[in-house]
């Protein structure tokens, strides 16, 4: 262990339990997969791609595709192997050792866990009771920090920021602003509009929830041009192989079935949040994501979730301290959230 940083050996591993359940609602996954003719389309055109080859160090195509889809420059995007890589390549691109980064809490685990990794400074902003942003706090200690970053919507709690208050945070900050748009479809609110007016607004985005594809790993931000360059060169070369590229540039151009998909997601949410908040000891969060964050009363979350786990129902739990009787559940469909619903009755009136 003498050769690991001690930042590393103190880090603890990434988890979220990865069993294939039959009704499996803990990582935010759409529970629809591509349709099999686009995913028949990629195949076909990725079997008449040479794969001696390198692909596109930038995924040219992919980021041209994301250009028509966003409707924003080619030149402000950079496309790479999911979010997360893209998180990377900002906090690589930005922060030094020691740089204050600025995050809320609770929030997406991944901020604080590069943060660790890069020994950077990290404060976080407690949400308020009712997990509302606390916009004056972030700004207060924004103001000196090298980054602040926060997803819009949150992460677990699926609460969210007008767009005014993220350009006041802007305005007012003197570092970098990233805005983490992963549930963009879903909320449809997004901080582009602010691109133009200031230049320290990184927005990320990711293919894995809406467009289904988690499991290709396709991500990207949407910035101005002296960050996107600084970004391109602090990730790694050709990290978005050739499969990744064609099936983003293919999906991105062929989006309809998107809409169908995200309506199916958003009205069985509305349906799923009735049904909580009809369980006298349940206290569901309002979301603008495709999850629920819920409050459990009459039993701990974490008994609640090894007997939802036990009968079937794979939900998450966190173990912070704020969050430790509470429980999110991913918006499946229709015949999985029946069982949510029906298993966590079945286990509240056994409690």
């Amino acid at each position: 262990m003498k050769y690991i940083r001690k930042s590393i050996q103190e880090l603890k591993e990434y988890y979220v339990p990865q069993d294939k359940y039959e009704v499996k609602l803990n990582q935010n996954e759409s529970p629809y997969d591509v349709p099999k003719d686009l995913k028949e389309e990629i195949v076909e055109k990725f079997m008449n791609t040479d794969w001696n080859r390198y692909p596109s160090r930038t995924a040219a195509p992919l980021v041209e595709a994301i250009s028509e889809y966003t409707n924003f420059p080619k030149e402000g995007i950079v496309a790479a192997n999911a979010s997360n890589e893209i998180l990377q390549g900002v906090f690589q691109a930005i922060c030094d050792a020691g740089d204050k980064l600025v995050a809320i809490s609770p929030g997406f685990a991944i901020y604080p866990y590069l943060s660790k990794i890069m020994d950077l400074d990290l404060t976080q902003v407690p949400l308020l009771d009712d997990f509302s942003f606390d916009v004056s706090a972030i700004i207060k200690e924004g103001k000196d920090a090298k980054m602040v970053v926060l997803a819009l919507p949150n992460n677990p709690t699926g609460t969210t920021i007008s767009i005014e208050e993220i350009e006041e945070i802007a305005k007012k900050i003197n570092g970098i602003f990233v805005v983490d748009e992963a549930y963009f479809e879903f909320s449809k609110k997004t901080a582009i509009s602010l691109l133009d007016k200031y230049d320290n607004i990184i927005i990320i985005r990711t293919l894995s929830k809406a467009f289904g594809l988690a499991g290709v790993r396709l991500g990207y931000l949407l910035t101005n041009t002296e960050i996107a360059g600084a970004v391109q060169k602090a990730k790694l070369p050709f990290s978005v192989g050739i499969f990744g590229q064609i099936a983003g540039e293919i999906l991105l151009k062929k989006n309809e079935y998107i809409k169908d998909v995200v309506k199916k997601i958003l009205d069985e949410k509305e349906k799923v949040f009735a049904e909580l908040q009809k369980i006298p000891s349940i206290i569901p969060v309002p979301s603008f994501a495709n999850f629920i964050l819920f409050k459990t009363q009459n039993v701990s979350g974490i008994e609640l979730f090894e007997e939802m786990y036990r009968r079937g129902v794979l939900l998450r739990y966190f173990s912070t301290p704020r969050l430790k009787d509470t429980l999110r559940a991913t918006i499946g469909k229709p015949d999985q959230n029946q069982i949510f619903l029906k298993t966590l009755k079945e286990v509240l009136q056994d409690a």
